[in-house]
C-alpha cells in the first residue's frame, strides 16, 4: 500500500482511539481538497499489509480509519487490509470520494463488506463544513453497515488534533477553520 501518512493514535477520525492511514494517490482530486499533497501516486512509503498489521497490532486502538487521497485507489490492498484488521478483532471505517452509486454493483462495492462505517461521496468546496463529525462537505454520507455502531450518535463540532513530535514539529489533523494553516 502506497501511504502518505500515518497517526498510529487519534481521536477524530472514527469511534474510539484509532490507526489511521492516509494513503498516497487520488484519482478524484476534488476542487478544493485540502490534502492534494496526496493526489500524486508517486511513491511515498510502501507497505505490506502484514507490515501494516504489525504496526496496528502493537497499538492499544479500538479500530483502523483509511483515508487519503483516495483510498479505493488502492482497492485490493485497503480490502485485505480491512479483512485483516477485522479478524483483529478492529472496527474498520472508510473515507472515499466515490459516491454510493459509482462503489454499487461495481468491484468497489467488495469494500463495504469490510467496512464498518463507510463515508462517501466527493468534497465539494462550496458545501464545505467544520461542525460535522468525520465530513467535510455536507453532501458526504457516513454510512453505519455494521451492527458495531448502531447505537453511536454523530457528535456535530469541528475535530481537531495537534501533534507534537520530539523534534518539535507539528502537525494539525482535522478540519481546520482557516485553510490558510494547512
Amino acid at each position: 500500500m502506497n501511504v502518505a501518512h500515518i497517526e498510529e493514535q487519534s481521536y477524530i477520525y472514527g469511534p474510539g482511539c484509532r490507526f489511521v492511514i492516509w494513503v498516497q494517490g487520488c484519482s478524484l482530486r476534488c476542487k478544493g481538497c485540502w490534502n492534494s499533497e496526496m493526489w500524486s501516486f508517486e511513491k511515498k512509503t510502501d507497505y505490506s499489509t502484514a507490515e501494516l498489521v504489525k504496526k496496528i497490532s502493537s497499538e492499544d486502538v479500538e479500530g483502523v480509519t483509511i483515508l487519503g487521497g483516495e483510498p479505493l485507489d488502492q482497492l485490493s490492498d485497503v480490502y485485505n487490509l480491512c479483512t485483516k484488521c477485522q479478524q483483529l478483532g478492529l472496527s474498520t471505517m472508510v473515507f472515499t470520494g466515490y459516491e454510493l452509486s459509482e462503489i454499487n454493483n461495481t468491484d468497489k462495492s467488495i469494500i463495504k463488506s469490510v467496512s464498518d462505517i463507510l463515508i462517501v461521496g466527493r468534497y465539494d468546496e462550496s458545501l464545505r463544513t467544520i461542525d460535522n463529525q468525520w465530513i467535510g462537505s455536507t453532501n458526504q454520507q457516513i454510512l453505519f453497515l455494521t451492527e458495531r455502531y448502531a447505537d453511536y450518535e454523530i457528535q456535530d463540532a469541528n475535530y481537531m488534533e495537534i501533534d507534537i513530535d520530539e523534534n518539535g514539529k507539528y502537525t494539525i489533523l482535522g478540519f481546520p477553520k482557516d485553510l490558510d494553516y494547512i
